[in-house]
């Protein structure tokens, strides 16, 4: 598949079928990962996959720990909370959770964030060729202290996406994007 179909085509998938996915698919798409920019070739990215049993550990983690932390009248949102996480880390057969290193200041660690995040977009773009669909999601169940720990997450790394990896179960959706030509500012054209 040539990069421009791929990026074209990639779109976020939230139903998958349980199939499981191959470890070696998954493999390529963080061999392609590590070729992201990064400044000063820092390398700052980790890749932590959440796959088969994993999954239930990783859920049953989640659920304990946002029920423990909720406190009072906000214990029955929580579990509301708690059982809708679960069933998304339950959702697909494979979960890639990205993390990025701190760097010795600000701005090192702005672009070790940066480069984090184009591993990222690698890895979806890599799954997309090798007929996989995924989806990038952000929520802050990746930080919890128990999840940190189950996942083996350096102290200091920021979560940057969970990339949820399968086979689709939805029907393809008609994606549409604003013109970059609606979003872009040419400066010095010499026009």
């Amino acid at each position: 598949m040539i990069i421009e179909e791929a990026i074209r085509n990639r779109a976020s998938i939230k139903v998958f079928s349980q199939e499981e996915v191959a470890a070696e698919l998954i493999k390529r798409c963080l061999d392609v990962a590590v070729w992201a920019p990064n400044h000063h070739l820092t390398e700052p990215w980790s890749f932590h996959v959440i796959m088969n049993d994993a999954r239930e550990m990783v859920a049953r983690m989640v659920e304990k720990e946002m029920v423990e932390r909720a406190t009072g009248l906000n214990v029955p949102v929580a579990q509301a909370k708690a059982f809708k996480e679960r069933q998304k880390l339950l959702s697909a057969p494979s979960i890639v959770a990205v993390y990025s290193a701190a760097g010795p200041d600000e701005k090192t660690t702005r672009e070790n964030f940066a480069a984090s995040s184009a591993a990222a977009q690698n890895i979806l773009l890599m799954a997309q060729s090798v007929g996989l669909a995924s989806i990038w999601r952000t929520s802050a169940i990746y930080e919890l202290p128990g999840v940190r720990r189950t996942l083996q997450v350096h102290p200091d790394a920021t979560f940057v996406g969970a990339l949820f990896l399968g086979h689709s179960a939805q029907r393809t959706v008609k994606r549409r994007r604003t013109p970059a030509s609606e979003k872009t500012v040419w400066l010095n054209l010499g026009v």
